[in-house]
């Protein structure tokens, strides 16, 4: 047992892992302070391993979630919106969540409309959105909702998804969501998590108590993975009969949840193309280099609403698990690599390389198993990055420590000259061991 602490555990390892993770904190400081640098940033932002998951290549093909369904609103006025309201009221269906920020009055005719077809909806959940007074403060400070002639027909739930951008420009990529935020001491659920909540109460209490701020969303598809109505499904003719007289629709909405939103013009080319509220997720075919943005915000409140009801969030490895996995990792290739490096060092670059790149292999399969299987995200990147650099981190540190020990040795030499002996040749992994 003595000759094995004696083996894994030496000065040489702890500091030569400390010198990988001081190299690590070194190049981030670099690419967090200098804006040339920022395109590096912006590609390890576009992209995660775990995106991979989400081809259909990786994991099963889920089924379609019968449960809910989006309507698109397209380009209509709020006359039309109103319309298609009456229409899906008529049905009953369990809960309506309309995404659309109706703040202020606009047309009095269409307004009243408006508030009319709403007053229809027996369960509603409208658009709230949270934002800032104050730029300088880093909390949200306000809290945007509709207009109180509307917002008095049902609760509300706030739109806004994490995006880490910023600005416009730039790609908004969505992964994760914020369930609840407090603004001014009331509470606000985020607007998938609200129109949960009066489905089953008891599935969104077990979802909150995880007391995440922050959740990763398990993405079950895109528009396919629900029922859809486009504009034309809706209202069909509209020959001004009342609502629950019309053309029966594609989709009996009866008990359904229905998610109202902007979804492009229509379900045509023009949809595909189109960047308005729309996001890069993990369901993009071009995961990596993306082009077009792929998902409506109306539909990735939907995999929300999803996720929460049938019971299956996403979990994450903390960061301090991915700090204590990446030192394991890095230190046991230190060990290994040193043996080598003492023991066989005509074969160290060979055997460095290929144990390497297996490795990060490895690591990455693991990533992609886990998060489709198990519904957990290994945060493995620290990881990959300190064994990519070890081997040649290793080679520097021996380098260094060798050429202070031929310093000392020389001094030593000078002061002792009449005592001193040449070292032997291949003693100095040994030497290197004694001033350690």
């Amino acid at each position: 047992m003595i000759r094995f602490l004696r083996f894994f555990f030496k000065a040489d390892y702890v500091f030569c892992t400390l010198t990988v993770f001081a190299f690590m904190l070194g190049i981030s400081s670099l690419v967090d302070r200098f804006s040339f640098l920022n395109p590096i940033d912006q590609a390890l932002t576009d992209f995660e391993m775990s995106d991979i998951v989400f081809s259909d290549t990786i994991r099963d093909e889920p089924t379609a979630d019968t449960n809910i369904v989006l309507v698109n609103f397209g380009n209509l006025s709020r006359k039309g919106i109103a319309r298609e309201i009456e229409v899906i009221a008529a049905r009953q269906p369990k809960v309506l969540g309309i995404d659309c920020s109706f703040r202020v009055l606009k047309n009095p005719e269409e307004d009243s409309l408006l508030e009319e077809a709403l007053s229809k909806v027996e369960n509603l959940v409208l658009y709230s959105k949270l934002s800032f007074l104050d730029d300088l403060d880093e909390n949200f400070d306000t809290i945007m909702y509709c207009h109180p002639r509307f917002r008095q027909y049902g609760s509300s739930g706030f739109c806004n998804l994490i995006t880490p951008t910023k600005s416009k420009d730039e790609y908004k990529i969505c992964r994760t969501f914020t369930p609840r935020d407090s603004v001014r001491g009331h509470e606000e659920f985020a607007f998938g998590v609200e129109i949960a909540r009066l489905v089953d109460t008891g599935k969104v209490s077990s979802f909150l108590s995880r007391n995440n701020p922050v959740e990763i969303i398990n993405f079950r598809g895109n528009r396919n993975m629900f029922y859809s109505l486009d504009v034309g499904d809706v209202l069909g003719p509209n020959d001004g009969s009342p609502a629950e007289n019309q053309h029966e629709l594609p989709i009996n909405l009866k008990d359904k949840i229905v998610v109202m939103g902007y979804m492009g013009p229509d379900f045509g080319l023009a949809a595909d193309l189109t960047r308005d509220d729309k996001f890069h997720t993990p369901m993009n075919p071009n995961y990596a280099g993306k082009a077009y943005p792929d998902m409506f915000g109306v539909v990735i409140h939907a995999n929300i609403i999803s996720m929460i009801l049938n019971g299956k969030p996403m979990n994450k490895m903390s960061d301090t698990g991915s700090v204590l996995l990446a030192w394991i990792l890095c230190y046991l290739n230190v060990v290994f690599f040193f043996y080598i490096h003492d023991r066989h060092p005509s074969w160290y670059d060979l055997v460095v390389k290929t144990m390497q790149a297996l490795q990060v292999i490895l690591l990455l399969f693991a990533t992609v198993l886990v998060y489709g299987n198990y519904q957990y995200q290994l945060n493995v990147t620290l990881a990959a990055i300190a064994i990519g650099l070890c081997g040649d981190i290793l080679e520097v540190y021996t380098g260094a420590i060798y050429n202070i020990a031929r310093l000392l040795r020389t001094r030593m030499k000078g002061v002792f000259s009449s005592g001193s002996v040449a070292s032997a040749p291949g003693s100095e992994g040994k030497e290197r061991r004694r001033l350690l």
